[in-house]
């Protein structure tokens, strides 16, 4: 192999040319591939396949070749489909609670419930107050061949809302992708946005004989990103279509722009799964003579041939990479401008993501890597995360720094952990497991040129109580449920038996510290901030703790049974030393995607100062009837239901502030048995008074003074 200080010479000599012949095509352009001699009959040593945990620089094209192709080839000789221990999720999810894109915003009509004031999040519905957008997924991955294409086509179906709150269809907008379902909708104006993920009619899996060396799926993934005019629904256009290589990790839109990350594993058919030295030989020859632009992401545009989406010069590589080192994964951010899509910018990172974290000017990638994890039990000192802001300006993507923390993010809604204020970055880690115990960390981080250095963390020497009650040997056994940052706080819910609610202030970034925390029975999912002293909690009521009789008197709670079920909390944080619980809601054998989604969370401000709240639950119940040769026959049905809930004097709250339930929504279908359609993708729009449930793709309505009298479906 030539070094990279060398360049490859424009002539060579029979002798030279004839080593070559046979073993690698020797490209004139290429400084990696170079000759390979016949007495070349090892693989070169190569050093381990790992997540980088460095900043990232931009190296020559042969460097970054190098290190795509050790990926590959390191890649190929492991047993598993897993990224550094872990198994990535395939595109299937701060501080403010209010934005232009935002359920807490003060308009007449919900929209979709975002993390970050000013960036607009994706869901499977979206409204401009007189047109409903909602995903209509038909692929399944066990269609028949004889489903006509048509059948196969997943699509948008658009129901129109007249001035007196009536419901009808309006358009089906079909959006020409067969075996395709939308990850996610946007809408921008008059520009209906739909991300959708494709798969292919044939997935590729190992067999005895080969073997592919994408690091999830054996099989080559895309996605589109389709662009519709719906200023006239019924008369809509297709004004852009964009299909990518690789799949979906997120998205996010700011302004006119959709900024898309996405993960790609390059892919060569037809290696050897072998086990010797030869073999391995092959493939690693096979790998080194694919020419570097086969193994780089494309794009189409609509009626268009592929394009580069990035190429080797503008991918970034992890900082001090050698050519022993090598990595199979690109994570690309690509921006895409709404009004004129050919405007297509991607960066290039080889690297690994787990998940994002955006504000209106930068998106921080973060992901872990469990080096060397053999047992649950030594997980906590193995586990070392990642952090890659690059910041945002239109469709120009920069990078900005990397940072390093030991410990994990989780997966649970993980970038909630996250948070951008006053240009420091706040992320709360997780090490450790329920067998050795927890160490939950607040990390504060400021940048410093392309580092990012640790400012502060939580607990430290002057506040030195961990978050998470400790048991009788001073180890926290219980996890981080849930997180949420609001201004210059944090609050954190951890659980075992009992949901401690704690209140970190970080008013003073150098010192934080826990304010005040909270004991209640189950544990919050979700925080959601109502006010800056009204917390909304959602998650389940479950476990033994204390339950406090109105006498004040404590008595153990296995007296006194929990009912389980899904829980809503209102808490009071107005004394941050001492958050109290106004008032929970208890749904009995029930739960809501709430709990995994803050995109089913619906919330509507009115205009006298009250906070209405939709949330879908679900339950299976029940039911029984005799039959003559098999006695008493169970059968379990679905309920689906959409709970309101008010919250009143949330702006002047005073003693008589409450969480109310004001009654419940139910999807029933009276000409047939309703489907068993998905509760995770269950949402609400609050107009006004009146109400819509989306459960599938049916919708029914109601009025906010009498949810029980439901029309529909529609």
């Amino acid at each position: 192999m030539f070094n990279k200080r060398f360049k490859l010479l424009s002539v060579f000599t029979r002798s030279e040319f004839a080593l070559c012949t046979g073993l690698v095509l020797c490209a004139l352009t290429s400084m990696l591939t170079g000759c390979v001699s016949d007495n070349d009959k090892e693989v070169p040593e190569l050093n381990e396949l790992q997540m980088s945990l460095t900043p990232l620089a931009v190296e020559t094209e042969t460097t970054f070749e190098q290190h795509i192709k050790n990926g590959l080839y390191l890649r190929s000789v492991q047993n598993s489909y897993t990224v550094d221990g872990i198994m990535e999720s395939i595109a299937a999810p701060e501080a403010a609670p209010a934005s232009a894109d935002d359920a807490g915003s003060s308009q007449t009509f919900s929209q979709t419930n975002v993390q970050q004031q000013g960036v607009a999040e994706g869901d499977r519905i979206k409204y401009d107050g007189e047109h409903m957008f909602i995903a209509h997924n038909k692929y399944d991955f066990h269609i028949l061949e004889s489903s006509t294409q048509e059948e196969a086509q997943s699509s948008v179906r658009v129901m129109l809302r007249d001035g007196n709150g009536e419901l009808s269809e309006e358009s089906n907008i079909l959006l020409n992708l067969p075996r395709a379902n939308i990850n996610s909708l946007y809408l921008n104006n008059n520009t209906l946005v739909a991300v959708s993920d494709l798969y292919q009619d044939q997935a590729i899996y190992m067999n005895a004989d080969y073997i592919t060396t994408d690091s999830i799926m054996p099989s080559q993934t895309q996605f589109n990103v389709s662009l519709i005019d719906v200023n006239k629904p019924k008369e809509h256009t297709i004004i852009g279509s964009i299909t990518i290589d690789g799949h979906v990790v997120d998205s996010r839109r700011v302004g006119d722009t959709l900024y898309v990350i996405s993960r790609y594993s390059p892919l060569i058919d037809d290696l050897i799964y072998a086990e010797s030295k030869e073999g391995q030989l092959a493939n690693y020859l096979k790998i080194m003579q694919t020419n570097i632009s086969e193994l780089l992401p494309k794009y189409r545009l609509q009626s268009g041939n592929k394009q580069p989406l990035v190429t080797a010069e503008n991918c970034y590589l992890p900082e001090g990479a050698t050519d022993k080192d090598g990595f199979d994964n690109i994570v690309t951010l690509t921006a895409i401008n709404i009004n004129n899509p050919q405007q297509l910018t991607s960066a290039c990172v080889n690297s690994q993501v787990q998940g994002i974290y955006a504000t209106p000017s930068s998106v921080y990638l973060y992901s872990t890597s469990y080096v060397n994890q053999s047992t649950l039990e030594s997980q906590s000192s193995e586990e070392q995360s990642v952090i890659h802001k690059f910041t945002l300006d239109g469709n120009t993507i920069d990078y900005a720094a990397s940072g390093t923390l030991s410990g994990r993010f989780d997966w649970h809604m993980s970038n909630l952990r996250f948070s951008e204020h006053n240009g420091d970055l706040r992320v709360i880690t997780t090490e450790g497991n329920r067998f050795s115990g927890y160490q939950h960390k607040l990390n504060i981080l400021r940048q410093n040129n392309n580092e990012f250095s640790l400012l502060a963390q939580l607990p430290n020497a002057s506040s030195p109580k961990p978050i998470g009650k400790v048991n009788d040997a001073g180890i926290v056994l219980e996890d981080i449920k849930s997180v949420r940052f609001f201004g210059d706080l944090a609050y954190v819910v951890t659980f075992l038996n009992t949901d401690p609610l704690y209140v970190l202030d970080l008013t003073d970034p150098i010192n934080p510290f826990i304010q005040g925390e909270l004991e209640v029975p189950g544990y919050s999912s979700y925080l959601h901030p109502v006010s800056p002293t009204l917390l909304l909690g959602i998650g389940q009521n479950v476990g033994f703790g204390i339950l406090e009789m109105n006498s004040g008197e404590a008595l153990p709670a296995e007296d006194f049974p929990l009912t389980q079920g899904a829980k809503v909390s209102l808490f009071d944080v107005s004394d941050l030393s001492a958050p109290r619980e106004i008032q929970s809601l208890i749904f009995e054998d029930a739960y809501t995607p709430v709990e995994y989604n803050y995109h089913a969370f619906t919330a509507l401000k009115t205009e006298n100062g009250s906070y209405r709240i939709a949330i879908p639950f679900e339950r299976w119940l029940t039911t029984s009837y005799v039959q003559e040769e098999h006695g008493i026959v169970y059968k379990w049905h679905q309920e689906n239901f959409l709970g309101l809930f008010d919250i009143n004097n949330v702006i002047q709250q005073d003693s008589n502030t409450d969480l109310h339930y004001i009654g419940r929504v139910d999807a029933i279908d009276t000409e047939e048995p309703i489907h068993h359609a998905s509760s995770r993708d269950d949402r609400a729009i609050l107009h006004d008074d009146d109400v819509y449930f989306i459960h599938g793709v049916q919708v029914w309505k109601s009025l906010w003074q009498n949810p029980e009298q439901v029309m529909g479906p529609f």
